[in-house]
């Protein structure tokens, strides 16, 4: 009776160990079918096929990747993430947006208000830069006469450089009012949109 007890208890542990049983198969690299009843060293760069041992596919695991298709990837989940960032960045500048500028009114009035300043400092400087240049002329006329003093030649040439600049500052001036309106262009189309998007 104990043999046969004994007997029943080895057998069971048989079949739950084979009843776990895994059977690895894959393709070496000259295309011979290798499997094994554990991992396959020569297989260790390809896809393997896992099965339990009635022969069903338990799964399939693929082969590692190789360099470039780990940087490749490494390239995929950088620009993932860099998308992401970018659309957080711009939920908050939307969201900072619509806090400031409650109509299209309130975005005109806010142009009109930077660009007004610059206009005036541009203005301000054309009506310097035309009297500079006005004295400019007549200092050349008496210059070509020739009847210039050592004083009143330094202030020739400062008048000169006064008027080199007026010219640079009304340039970088105009400059600067163009990237304004440019802003404020941008501001403008994205309040419709975020508008748009609101309404719809």
């Amino acid at each position: 009776m104990k043999g046969a007890v004994k007997t029943l208890f080895f057998l069971s542990i048989w079949i739950a160990i084979h009843a776990h049983a895994k059977i690895y198969m894959c393709k070496d690299a000259s295309g011979k079918t290798l499997s094994s009843d554990r991992p396959i060293p020569e297989c260790a760069d390809r896809p393997v096929r896992e099965y339990s041992n009635n022969g069903n596919t338990r799964k399939e695991l693929a082969a590692p990747l190789t360099a470039e298709q780990k940087r490749a990837l490494e390239l995929q989940e950088e620009k993932k993430k860099a998308e992401q960032l970018a659309a957080a960045e711009q939920k908050r500048s939307d969201r900072a947006l619509s806090a400031r500028y409650r109509s299209e009114d309130d975005i005109a009035a806010a142009r009109k208000r930077d660009t007004d300043l610059v206009s005036i400092q541009i203005t301000q400087y054309k009506a310097a830069l035309h009297g500079a240049e006005k004295e400019q002329a007549a200092g050349l006329e008496r210059k070509q006469k020739g009847n210039l003093s050592p004083s009143m030649q330094a202030k020739l040439d400062r008048n000169d450089q006064s008027v080199r600049d007026l010219h640079k500052h009304i340039k970088d001036g105009e400059a600067e009012l163009a990237q304004m309106n440019e802003k404020y262009d941008q501001i403008l189309r994205r309040y419709r949109e975020i508008t748009t998007t609101a309404s719809n």
